[in-house]
């Protein structure tokens, strides 16, 4: 065992083996042997023993004064760092100049406190302690980015993406000051790497690359590459928004077979924009329409399949308070085929507001013809249904033509045909099932109605 451990506490002392006793004439002997030589000799020996004794002792002591000191370093920089005070960073550093993790603290509280100068000091010398952390230089170069730094910035963030260069946001902080320092062509290349590492990033680079390659949609397709379902997906979801609708289908082409709930996003986006065909493209896409191009196709027109309620394409959708006015699908006595649907009433109402609809694809400067069949059951109200074609084209839905009113009381199946021209900007219009407007008001609506066989036809 070393003395060092020893003086410390290490390890015990050895326990010297017991040695018999000597006899008289082994005492002499060993007296008659003992030469001033030896004694000088076990001399020496004793005082290197105390020699390195003593500098265990001291070694000791200071490995216990530093582990106190890290130790104290520790408990302060999570106290400081669970409070947010700077002064009790400062202690940290004091107590652990060696502590990177104290260091990172107290320049994150220093730019915290808007004290930027002292902040990229402090982190570039946790980076020096700990060279190979690119968190530590990827905020390094966020700091010198603060204070218009672009090139120490740069360098930060290069080095950043070299200790990890598959992660994303070296990549990411890289091409955003690549692209404000007017590095276009390297800026973009960065940010595709890190929207490629994490796709999450890839709407604010479509964003940035809309911006800076004055919105042309080959550019931003040319700069961001897009290589797969996600990214297409991406692209369409953007262009849409942005009124692109061409060049959305042909990413919503490439990216192949859409979830539902994508199919919603987009269709959301080519409505909200009014581009009617390509939002009909991705409503009927993995659906089986009996017009491809969806012109004049009236989706389950006899009401044969069930009204889904959640959709916001080109079939019936269901818009009344079901509180007083509800829809179902009635087997009993059809017009045609197997349902009809149902109405009824029961109380007041908005008689404008729409009962049922559906958004159909047309020509514009086109005459049609819409048909469709209703019978009625004890129907009492001053407002009786009808069937309106608005123009979904304008912000007010411009009513182009209503059929006559339903029957009051109860009536059989009766026919009902009404013709309106489109305008030379409509591509699609609204059938709408609602009431007529009531001259009073509260304007209640008691009974029932049903309604089967639409059909719309050109001129």
């Amino acid at each position: 065992m070393s003395f060092v451990a020893r003086a410390c506490g290490f390890f015990p002392a050895p326990v010297p083996e017991e040695e018999p006793p000597l006899t008289i004439s082994q005492s002499v002997a060993l007296t008659n042997q003992t030469s001033p030589s030896t004694e000088r000799k076990q001399d020496t020996r004793s005082w290197i023993h105390y020699a390195v004794l003593i500098v265990g002792l001291i070694i000791c002591g200071w490995g216990i004064w530093s582990s106190g000191r890290e130790g104290l370093s520790i408990f302060v920089t999570s106290y400081a760092a669970a409070t947010n005070q700077l002064d009790a960073a400062d202690r940290a550093v004091r107590f652990g100049p060696s502590s990177s993790e104290a260091h990172y603290l107290r320049a994150r509280l220093l730019s915290d406190n808007s004290l930027r100068t002292e902040a990229i000091r402090a982190y570039e010398q946790a980076a020096a302690l700990r060279p190979r952390d690119y968190v530590l230089w990827l905020e390094l170069g966020r700091a010198r980015d603060q204070v218009n730094d672009v090139e120490g910035a740069l360098a930060a963030f290069r080095e950043s993406m070299r200790l990890a260069p598959f992660y994303a946001q070296p990549h990411w902080q890289l091409g955003n000051t690549l692209l404000r320092s007017g590095r276009r062509d390297e800026a973009l290349a960065e940010l595709r790497r890190a929207a490629a590492s994490n796709p999450t990033l890839l709407p604010s680079a479509i964003g940035l690359a809309w911006g800076v390659l004055n919105k042309d949609p080959r550019a931003v397709e040319k700069a961001l590459q897009p290589g797969d379902p996600a990214a297409h997906l991406a692209l369409a979801t953007f262009f849409a928004r942005h009124g692109k609708a061409a060049e959305a289908i042909n990413h919503v082409r490439a990216a192949g077979d859409l979830s539902n709930e994508q199919r919603r996003t987009l269709l959301n986006e080519l409505l909200a924009t009014r581009n009617f065909s390509e939002a009909y493209t991705v409503w009927s896409s993995g659906r089986k329409a009996g017009n491809p191009e969806g012109l004049s196709a009236i989706a389950n027109a006899g009401f044969e399949e069930t009204i889904s309620l959640d959709d916001r394409g080109f079939g019936w959708q269901v818009g009344i308070d079901p509180e007083t006015v509800q829809t179902t699908l009635d087997p009993s006595a059809p017009h045609s085929g197997s349902y009809s649907l149902r109405l009824d009433w029961s109380g007041d109402s908005d008689p404008l507001a729409p009962i049922v609809s559906q958004l159909v694809l047309v020509e514009p400067n086109t005459r049609y013809r819409l048909s469709f069949a209703a019978r009625t059951h004890e129907l009492l109200t001053i407002g009786l249904p009808v069937v309106a074609i608005a123009d979904p084209s304008s912000d007010n839905q411009v009513i182009l033509q209503q059929s006559d009113s339903f029957s009051r009381g109860t009536s059989g199946w009766q026919s009902y045909a009404v013709e309106f021209a489109t305008p030379g900007t409509t591509r699609a219009v609204r059938i709408v099932i609602r009431r007529q407007k009531c001259e009073t008001v509260p304007c209640a609506a008691i009974g029932h109605a049903w309604v089967d066989g639409f059909s719309l036809e050109k001129l």
